[in-house]
């Protein structure tokens, strides 16, 4: 019993990680009622700095460091990201924002067939293009006013951006990893997480443009629940970088583990729904499925092509 706990270890720390994420989005969503998404964000990046540089503090590293443009523009997109993320929690369902998110395994592949002359392959083709039916299947385009499920058209495109960005995040992490370590790289996005939304309810205290309000909101000051729920955002924050850190350091298998961090878009399935979410249409829920099958077969696909050194 005991080796099969330490052989499927990453398994269930990934697990546990995806439970916390999950969590995180739970908190954004009830915090949404009070306060603005880049409010949230704000406050999840800047409790997300201190737990970082605690994190730093505990390790020697030494690397060349370097592709200073490079950390900058990780940083910058990753934060335009987490706007339109968080913007999708507050609007739509905690499911579907989750499941827009999910989108990013495309734009990687697709990425990295265009610039970086990776091959794609059939099984890689496959699943981009059940991801993108699930995409369709959540936006419907397709659809007119009296039989549309989806999402509107606005979230959909801010959901769909905030994949691209994410995934453009993550591709410029794999040239930094050669000049600075992990952490170092993630106390760059939440610092640079943090200046950006203050920036923008600085200018939202002056100006209101509806039209922007997924970039720019004026500070509102949290109640005493919200205060509540924005410390414990941070805690399973940091309880999920904790876990997922230790789920891939672990795993005898990344794809396999990497494959089963989709299993968050599920637990926000029913947590929206226990927080007020109407249950996805049919369609949607179609959707949704498709876009994690999608990522599953592309995700493992990237990890064997990373072993085989492609």
């Amino acid at each position: 019993m005991l080796r099969i706990v330490k052989k499927n270890l990453g398994i269930y720390f990934m697990i546990i990680a995806s439970i916390e994420f999950a969590l995180v989005g739970a908190c954004a969503k009830i915090l949404s009622e009070e306060i603005s998404s880049i409010e949230i964000m704000f406050f999840r990046n800047i409790i997300g700095t201190a737990f970082m540089l605690y994190a730093l503090s505990k390790l020697n590293f030494h690397k060349s460091g370097g592709h200073l443009g490079l950390l900058i523009f990780r940083g910058v997109i990753g934060t335009i990201a987490l706007y339109l993320f968080f913007y999708n929690v507050s609007n739509i369902s905690l499911g579907g924002a989750f499941a827009f998110q999910k989108t990013a395994p495309i734009f990687i592949a697709l990425i990295a067939f265009l610039f970086f002359k990776e091959s794609l392959g059939l099984k890689a083709c496959f699943g981009i293009l059940i991801a993108f039916i699930g995409v369709l299947l959540i936006c419907q385009p397709f659809a007119d006013s009296t039989t549309h499920s989806g999402f509107d058209l606005k979230n959909s495109i801010l959901g769909i951006l905030s994949g691209f960005c994410a995934a453009l995040a993550l591709t410029s992490v794999r040239e930094l990893r050669k000049s600075y370590p992990a952490p170092f790289i993630a106390l760059s996005f939440v610092l640079i997480g943090s200046l950006m939304p203050l920036i923008s309810m600085i200018i939202g205290s002056f100006y209101e443009i509806q039209e922007l309000d997924f970039l720019i909101a004026p500070f509102v000051m949290p109640s005493f629940k919200a205060w509540i729920f924005i410390v414990l955002m941070g805690i399973f924050g940091a309880m999920y970088q904790i876990h997922v850190t230790k789920a891939y350091g672990v795993a005898k298998k990344a794809g396999v583990v990497a494959g089963v961090s989709y299993i968050d878009v599920v637990f926000t399935l029913f947590l929206g729904i226990l927080l007020g979410d109407e249950f996805p249409s049919f369609m949607v829920f179609v959707g949704i499925f498709s876009i994690i099958l999608g990522g599953i077969i592309l995700v493992s696909k990237q990890t064997k092509g990373n072993k085989n050194g492609k």
